[in-house]
């Protein structure tokens, strides 16, 4: 007698216990992608609100407080304009700055006027020299240094001091790089 088992005629998957697994898995999908809405409709009520908590502050904002006259308004923004401008030309490390242009200045240039442009934030400086020569190595020095960049030689021409003296007078405006 010969006994022969053939396993492959037979399945051996349970389908039931498959079934039970994938109604498991598609509830728990159901279940989180209704919490996943309602959490994303609960943001945009959140958002919406938000928005109109904004909308209503700028406008209190721009809008004048019950009891100041206009008068006193404009007066009490141009008080807040001149103390934002101190506290911006507070940031600004004067010490430092004149420190480099008194060290790139040689010898024989003599700084008349030293500026700060607000809009640009360029300098402009005005000064003398005795020649071209040293008004051109003075423009090389600001140039090549990496304290300054943007230098240009906005005017020069020959002033007579005495019959005997001959100077040059020169504008120029820099950056000063931080």
């Amino acid at each position: 007698m010969r006994f022969t088992i053939n396993l492959a005629t037979r399945t051996s998957l349970d389908h039931r216990l498959l079934n039970r697994l994938a109604f498991c898995a598609i509830a728990i999908l159901v279940v989180v992608s209704g919490w996943n809405i309602s959490r994303l409709m609960s943001l945009m009520s959140e958002q919406k609100r938000i928005t109109t908590e904004i909308a209503a502050i700028q406008s209190s904002i721009g809008a004048r407080p019950n009891g100041i006259s206009e008068t006193d308004l404009s007066q009490q923004k141009a008080q807040i304009r001149f103390y934002n401008e101190i506290i911006q030309r507070k940031s600004i490390d004067w010490l430092r700055t004149l420190e480099l242009f008194e060290n790139s200045t040689p010898e024989g240039v003599s700084v008349s006027l030293l500026a700060p442009d607000k809009k640009t934030d360029e300098w402009k400086l005005q000064g003398r020299a005795r020649s071209f020569e040293i008004v051109r190595k003075y423009l090389e020095k600001l140039d090549t240094s990496e304290n300054f960049s943007n230098v240009l030689l906005l005017s020069h021409q020959t002033v007579t001091i005495d019959k005997n003296m001959h100077g040059i007078q020169f504008t120029l405006s820099c950056r000063v790089v931080n």
